[in-house]
């Protein structure tokens, strides 16, 4: 558990220890609503193995992708600290065991250790960043200048030095077109475009963009 909780909280071994010494692991199965819009509740959760997203629903029912949360990613702490209900729903994707604080301790940790506090707001100061992006996005680039920003954004660097960026796991495409307010129909019309004209190759969930520059130009279209 400390390997994970050094993921967000650093490797101070006093902080580390307090930390596990005051939560309590617990286990989701895929597709389980960790926590719920609008409930009340002031546990905060550290997602120590698994995958899970972060959505909303409107009111007819349609799902709004939030964001997607990988180990050592903190949620919960929204409500903890403004004292109002939850923000969003927490899903697990996968198979998911989270470090749950309860809300007081964690409250008295951040007091006790300054360097958690610190951290939050470094994390929540990310994430404003993140959504401001995202609703500039949504309000000034068509909907394949958002695709194609989404695939920069979802890329990595390889290890051989070239220009080539790598998707190792690319989502499908109703799950792609959700985080970019698409449709399936236009993402997967989008890729495969830019699989003929040459910007990037696709072999299954493996994504490389080969011309990163170029898709980068087209993107400011």
């Amino acid at each position: 558990m400390l390997e994970q909780l050094a993921k967000f909280f650093g490797n101070d071994p006093q902080v580390l220890t307090a930390m596990r010494d005051t939560c309590s692991s617990v286990c989701f199965k895929p597709n389980a609503t960790i926590l719920s819009q609008e409930e009340d509740g002031n546990t905060v959760y550290c997602l120590l193995e698994g995958k899970a997203k972060a959505l909303l629903f409107s009111e007819d029912g349609v799902e709004i992708w939030l964001d997607e949360y990988q180990p050592g990613t903190l949620f919960g702490e929204i409500s903890l600290l403004s004292g109002e209900q939850r923000t969003a729903n927490i899903v697990a994707i996968t198979d998911v065991t989270v470090a749950a604080f309860p809300g007081d301790a964690f409250l008295k940790l951040m007091y006790t250790h300054g360097s958690i506090g610190v951290r939050i707001s470094q994390m929540l100061a990310r994430r404003v960043q993140k959504t401001t992006r995202r609703l500039f996005e949504v309000s000034s680039f068509s909907a394949k200048g958002r695709i194609y920003a989404e695939l920069l954004r979802m890329a990595e660097p390889t290890n051989s030095g070239s220009k080539t960026l790598v998707i190792g796991h690319l989502p499908t495409f109703s799950v792609f077109a959700r985080k970019v307010n698409s449709t399936r129909e236009t993402v997967s019309r989008t890729v495969n475009e830019l699989v003929r004209m040459g910007y990037v190759k696709r072999e299954g969930n493996r994504l490389d963009i080969l011309d990163p520059e170029g898709l980068e130009s087209l993107r400011r279209w």
